[in-house]
């Protein structure tokens, strides 16, 4: 009966450890797609700049100049936004990833819990099986001692 019930907790922490990992893959994702905004942003930025650059050559108005300005310090506010985000996504990531360790420490614990209990349960097996097997010889040598003896 114990034995069904710690293979009824086994299951029930090997799904939970099945959701954390999936979280933690989750959240790994969500880093990673986070990390390409940045990218993105500071290539848009790199571009933007560039395109600032050559038609500084050609002459640019100081009107014109302020809105490049403008645009490439949002840029730029975007991109620390963006950091802070990848920040937050990194301790996430982190924290699931000890949660999904810890859950796959306490269900490998509990495996091995069972497989200690299933390997008592087989020695008794084996220990009374034995004491049987005993049993019966001491009984066939008594049978033949005494069919010896008449």
């Amino acid at each position: 009966m114990a034995s069904k019930q710690l293979g009824l907790v086994l299951k029930i922490n090997k799904d939970q450890e099945e959701a954390r990992r999936a979280e933690y893959l989750k959240a790994q994702q969500y880093l990673l797609e986070s990390q390409t905004k940045l990218t993105g942003l500071s290539d848009f930025r790199l571009d933007y700049m560039k395109q600032l650059h050559e038609r500084g050559k050609q002459g640019l108005g100081s009107d014109k100049f302020n809105q490049f300005q403008l645009f490439i310090a949002k840029i730029e506010s975007a991109m620390v936004q963006q950091n802070q985000v990848i920040n937050t996504a990194k301790q996430v990531v982190e924290q699931r990833k000890s949660l999904w360790l810890a859950q796959q420490t306490k269900t490998s614990a509990i495996a091995k819990l069972i497989e200690k209990q299933d390997v008592k349960i087989q020695q008794k097996l084996q220990k009374d099986e034995q004491k049987m097997l005993d049993e019966y010889s001491t009984n066939a040598f008594m049978r033949l001692k005494k069919a010896t003896l008449v």
